[in-house]
């Protein structure tokens, strides 16, 4: 019998114990605002990563453009022969 209350005592005291120890460990729920919030700065973020790869296009494609530029001013440029003064083979002169 004094085994039988000893046990209830015992039990009695360590259940809410291990109840509050697993409460405490458990993550309580996000609100729905909370959970807006998320979505919205997981857009911001995207956004800003399709904005970076963006950037970088252009200015690829803006460094594309001068190099292209560049080489048509300074590329050497087809000059005729001019023609000889004076009698060539196959001329009367």
């Amino acid at each position: 019998m004094r085994f039988m209350v000893a046990v209830a005592i015992v039990s009695s005291l360590s259940l809410p114990l291990a109840a509050s120890a697993w409460a405490q460990t458990r993550l309580p729920r996000t609100s729905p605002a909370e959970r807006s919030t998320d979505q919205i700065n997981r857009r911001i973020q995207q956004d800003q990563q399709i904005l970076g790869v963006e950037q970088d296009v252009q200015s690829k494609s803006n460094q594309i453009r001068q190099n292209i530029d560049r080489d048509r001013l300074f590329a050497p440029r087809y000059v005729p022969p001019m023609p000889r003064s004076g009698c060539g083979p196959g001329r009367g002169c």
